[in-house]
């Protein structure tokens, strides 16, 4: 599930749904400069976009449990129609994705996204890489690393070819899709995984020199021109101090790819979670195990870029920490009576369709809901009161890491804890996921049939087990952190610095 994290059109590492049973205005481009670097053999003709755009549109207002959630309708049909209007000549895929985004962007499902049809190949010249990479936060962008003696580290990034750093994030935020009003995924995105850069090529098809206006650490401000990063070569940095996080802390040998550490003449332990897989329920076991048997009193619980995975494996994490039985879920709801009886059901993967048949079954009807009942299997339930797992249960003083990648069941998992364990503290920034609902359970692939361009398409909306939340937004942080341009060069850990102060 791995895979190249930097173009825009592929999933976010590890982006994991909810799994359950098997894998539960667009620009102008001929205004722009320079025009796509995309050279394709083909393009996809105009009427077989726009009748794809109908089946989306319509397989969406039907079936997609986001619908009318965070968008009103007509709202998101309106930007449709802006779509649709801008698509009036031949397309490559990427130009055709690109412009589809905004539309997909403000249905607000981070489970929903856009990908190239399957065994698509680009051709034609690679894009252009700007040479240096930023730290995005509240709209604005500073530079980090960087391959130019004119450009540092801290430097802020006013414009770039008399365009607003604003206006370049706002479009990177539209070239995927997030839950609800959440920002810091979208700050993750073009911060870390080349959103910024993917802006500046896929919307705006700059090709180097670019203009830039900065202004520096000193509060001047400064107009360059700088090339493109050239074949090969790295990004570097002129601040040389490197970070130790790990010089105080032993790791444990017995849990595998789960780190656990131990600070040195404490009893305070560090566990980092990842998303979720199979063989991690062996290994909590063994962790929770060795934390009761050092007499752990401290823990900080890693959950940051934890993006989800089979639910199942969320509630054994849980079954360590809640204060007695404990939810994950109140409720699994669909727009339709059974996703997987449809007028659309040729459009989707039919291997996910069986998947889908053997964990759920469809349930009664609730107003513009139906309920989606859960099978259960050798893993046991998903509604009701879930047991803890008594033998090495944790008691003492828990601190938990989120950020803008915590996401789908890690967010749930991070709702249920918030709900259902006292005086538990979170630190960082708010989470990817909502608290409330996130869409998932089985994320159907759609494949629309005259593109074939394949959109990721959620069938379920699992309902958390929060108490209070803020509609639309994420597990929000007791302390939140913000990172510096300084800190993501230096790989310091300001998130572990502030909760050893709160454990110490």
């Amino acid at each position: 599930m791995k895979i190249n994290l930097k173009p825009v059109f592929k999933v976010l590492p590890y982006l994991c749904v909810v799994w359950i049973i098997g894998a539960c205005h667009q620009p102008d481009t001929k205004k722009q400069n320079g025009g796509s670097t995309d050279t394709i053999a083909h393009k996809l003709p105009v009427k077989a976009m726009h009748d794809d755009l109908a089946i989306l549109w319509s397989v969406i207002k039907e079936m997609h449990p986001a619908y009318g959630v965070f968008t009103p309708p007509d709202s998101l049909r309106h930007t449709f129609d802006q779509v649709v209007a801008s698509i009036n000549e031949p397309l490559s895929e990427t130009d055709f994705i690109a412009h589809v985004y905004p539309f997909i962007s403000n249905l607000r499902c981070g489970h929903t996204q856009v990908k190239y049809p399957a065994g698509y190949k680009p051709s034609g010249p690679p894009q252009p890489h700007l040479p240096f990479e930023v730290l995005v936060k509240n709209h604005h962008a500073w530079i980090t690393t960087h391959n130019n003696n004119e450009l540092n580290t801290g430097d802020e990034i006013i414009s770039m070819n008399n365009t607003s750093v604003a206006a370049i994030i706002n479009h990177g935020y539209d070239l995927y899709g997030g839950d609800g009003y959440n920002e810091t995924f979208k700050e993750v995105f073009l911060s870390e995984y080349g959103g910024f850069e993917d802006a500046c090529n896929k919307y705006y098809h700059w090709q180097p020199p670019y203009h830039i206006t900065l202004r520096t650490r000193q509060g001047k401000l400064k107009n360059l021109e700088v090339n493109a990063l050239a074949p090969g070569a790295a990004l570097n940095t002129s601040t040389t101090t490197n970070a130790n996080n790990l010089a105080d802390w032993t790791e444990s040998k017995n849990t595998d790819y789960l780190p656990l550490r131990f600070f040195k003449n404490k009893s305070t332990a560090w566990f980092v979670t990842k998303p979720y897989q199979y063989a991690d329920t062996n290994i909590y076991k063994e962790a929770f195990k060795e934390i009761h048997q050092r007499g752990i009193k401290n823990l900080i619980l890693d959950m940051r870029h934890n993006t989800g995975g089979d639910i199942r494996v969320a509630i054994r994490l849980l079954s360590f920490l809640a204060d007695s039985s404990f939810s994950i879920i109140k409720d699994v709801k669909a727009r339709i009576p059974n996703p997987a009886i449809s007028r659309f059901e040729r459009y989707f993967d039919t291997a996910r369709t069986s998947s889908f048949n053997e964990g759920f079954e469809p349930g009664p009807e609730d107003g513009t809901y139906y309920h989606i009942k859960f099978r259960p299997t050798a893993w046991g339930q998903l509604y009701g009161k879930l047991p803890l797992y008594k033998a090495d249960h944790y008691k003492g003083k828990l601190v938990v890491l989120i950020d803008g990648a915590t996401f789908s069941s890690a967010a749930l998992f991070t709702a249920a804890l918030k709900a259902q364990r006292k005086d538990v503290v979170f630190v960082g920034r708010e989470t990817a996921g909502n608290e409330q609902a996130c869409s998932g359970g089985t994320i159907q692939h759609l494949t629309l049939p005259n593109t074939h361009v394949i959109v990721d398409f959620p069938w379920m909306r699992f309902v958390s087990a929060a108490k209070h939340y803020d509609f639309g937004r994420g597990i929000m942080p007791d302390y939140p952190v913000e990172y510096s341009p300084e800190d993501i060069v230096n790989k310091t850990d300001p998130d572990l610095q502030k909760a050893l102060s709160l454990v110490n």
